[in-house]
């Protein structure tokens, strides 16, 4: 049978944004209701905070449990055991994936709406409660649990319709697929990821040490000037008209009392370098990080001073102040992994954004074992949306090179310069290879990596000339938006609006519109980097690598793995466990060979004849950031 729950609970974290966070232990589960297939709703009550013994009995007894956001509720009911968790099913991410990704962080209340009637929203008097930061706990009985009453029934209906339409549109099997990565990120989520405080704590002055050195440079060069001003960056460097406000005479008052107006009048400065592009649209030049490092070069003192201000500042701030900011008492983070963020079905993280971590700084290096001698294991896809390229462009040349272990970035580099590059050639190189596939043109080429017109220009006619069935799927996607595109019509706005439905191999929906174009004034046309993009990025890391997450967490707690290799952030194309030492080459083999059967699962699930070898690297280390390849 089916169990239904919603619960109501405290708003009390004091760490970060979010005070319902489910994963501080001061934060109670205040009312619970729960309902069974066709029972009524149960409703339980207790100031002081509910047990959640019970709801764990039930759940495990449940063939599936159901709620709305239901990982919010699922982390309070387990977060204090080692229990493993049940098949969810997502009312948010259900709508996420029934509307093709249009519907993004879908809210009970809007899918009520959509789904059923006006007469089932429910009373905004509790909301009103929350809204002025009133605690849950000071919410009067008589009106939170009817409340909560209303929503386990609302999402019971919700849920018989999104079953209904799911069928209709023949994505079942995805909806299995995507509830049980969810189920993986829910545990992601439980478990948390360990740092090193005393790292953390000693970057963090280091860094600062560093970014007041810099300023003080700075102030030493350039006493007057902001140098976190973009205005007064460009005024500084480039010159131009320069607005400021004085007090003017302009009489006196009948007391006899001088009279002054503030005016505002323009001055034109002299800068100390001819403008390297046109004015942008804020009415001032670009004093970003490329030009800074062109005049660094050309000799400018100020510019490297600049340079080394930003990348501290970001390092400080946005990473080690940022994660001091999440910490937890037992040492923990909690990454937010999100599934309904993206248009493409890629999995978002927040607080921290684990997707964008970086070397720079040290940065992923705090990142360690929970365990005593235990390491960081990750294994990541070899070029996974290329992979995915090579399959929906059906190109034999990129399919046999996937095969065959051919890097293809090398291999297009031998084509335009008659040898293999170097492993520091081929880093920038590989930014032309995804520029494209990704809908950039030669503009966008040599905008984003700096290229001139004729380099971007051969790279294209070499690609294409080596991987001409990605030519021909490129124009095919392209031809069959224009051709297949709905029009409708706006009576709020004027003119008619083009939608391209796609269907994606496993299911997944994808809707594209026509935008008005940026190179024809007055007309409109469908973004040639949605229509390529979306379909390879949602199959690779939006299909693949979250249903063999849900896979894994399935095969290590199968193997009796789930306490010592705890899953705990997936990143694009790779997979981030926290292993105990002495269990660690067992479980990265079953990881490796779990996630290698992909094409296996794409034929089971979804029927699909996967050409290509799935590679995946395997790597272990003390912290994130120092890992070696596991032989």
């Amino acid at each position: 049978m089916n169990l239904f729950i919603d619960l109501e609970t405290t708003i009390r974290c004091p760490v970060g944004t979010h005070k319902a966070n489910p994963m501080w232990v001061g934060n109670l589960i205040v009312a619970s209701g729960i309902a069974w297939d066709e029972c009524p709703v149960s409703v339980s009550y207790d100031r002081d905070g509910l047990r959640p013994t019970d709801l764990i009995k039930q759940c495990g007894e449940a063939s599936m449990v159901i709620g709305h956001n239901i990982k919010f509720d699922l982390l309070y009911i387990y977060r204090a055991t080692s229990n493993a968790l049940p098949r969810v099913w997502d009312t948010q991410l259900a709508a996420y994936l029934l509307s093709g990704q249009r519907h993004l962080y879908a809210s009970l209340d809007e899918l009520t709406e959509e789904y059923l009637t006006t007469d089932t929203l429910k009373d905004t008097e509790v909301k009103a409660y929350w809204k002025a930061g009133i605690d849950t706990t000071e919410i009067p009985e008589t009106l939170l649990l009817p409340y909560l009453k209303l929503d386990v029934e609302n999402t019971r209906a919700i849920f018989a319709k999104q079953w209904v339409e799911a069928e209709q549109l023949d994505i079942l099997p995805l909806m299995f697929t995507q509830m049980d990565a969810l189920r993986a990120t829910i545990e992601m989520n439980r478990h948390g990821m360990r740092l090193d405080w005393d790292f953390v704590a000693a970057q963090r002055q280091h860094y600062g040490d560093k970014l007041t050195e810099a300023v003080k440079q700075a102030e030493d060069i350039a006493p007057d000037l902001d140098t976190a001003s973009p205005k007064q960056l460009s005024l500084y460097y480039f010159g131009g008209n320069q607005k400021y406000k004085v007090k003017e005479l302009v009489g006196t008052y009948l007391n006899g009392n001088d009279k002054f107006k503030v005016v505002e009048k323009v001055r034109v400065l002299e800068g100390k370098y001819a403008p390297q592009a046109e004015v942008g649209k804020s009415g001032y030049h670009s004093v970003d990080d490329s030009v800074l490092q062109v005049l660094a070069a050309r000799g400018d003192n100020l510019a490297p001073v600049l340079l080394v201000i930003r990348e501290t500042t970001k390092i400080k701030d946005t990473y080690y102040d940022g994660l001091n900011n999440l910490r937890f008492p037992n040492g923990n983070i909690y990454p937010n992994l999100n599934h309904t963020s993206t248009k493409t079905g890629r999995l978002s993280s927040t607080n921290p954004n684990l997707q964008n971590q970086t070397d720079t700084g040290d940065v992923k290096r705090a990142y360690v074992s929970r365990f005593k001698d235990g390491v960081i294991l990750e294994l990541d896809y070899a070029q996974l949306e290329m992979v995915a390229l090579a399959y929906l462009s059906e190109d034999t040349q990129l399919i046999a090179d996937i095969n065959d272990g051919k890097d293809m970035h090398r291999e297009l580099y031998k084509e335009m310069y008659g040898r293999h590059p170097t492993d520091k050639e081929r880093k920038p190189f590989k930014r032309f290879s995804f520029l494209l596939v990704y809908g950039g043109g030669a503009a966008t080429l040599m905008a984003q990596s700096g290229c001139d017109r004729a380099t971007a220009n051969k790279f294209i006619k070499t690609f294409y000339k080596r991987y001409k069935g990605v030519k021909i799927y490129h124009e095919r996607i392209v031809n069959r938006a224009n051709m297949l595109a709905v029009i409708s019509y706006d009576p709020a706005k004027t003119g008619p609006k083009y939608t391209y439905f796609h269907t994606s191999p496993t299911g997944r929906h994808y809707i594209f519109n026509k935008y008005p174009s940026d190179y024809k004034p007055g007309t409109l046309s469908f973004s040639p980097t949605e229509l390529k993009n979306w379909p390879i990025q949602g199959f690779a890391t939006g299909d693949v690598v979250p249903m063999m997450v849900g896979i894994l967490q399935r095969k290590l707690e199968e193997g009796g793995h789930a306490a010592d290799a705890l899953l705990v952030m997936t990143v694009h194309d790779s997979v981030i466990l926290d292993v105990r030492r002495e269990v660690l080459y067992t479980v990265a083999e079953l990881a490796k060979k779990t996630l290698e059967s992909a094409p296996e699962h794409l034929k089971s699930i979804f029927n699909i004849d996967f050409p290509c070898r799935l590679g995946v690297g395997v790597e272990a280390g003390i912290n994130w950031q120092d890992t070696k390849e596991l032989v």
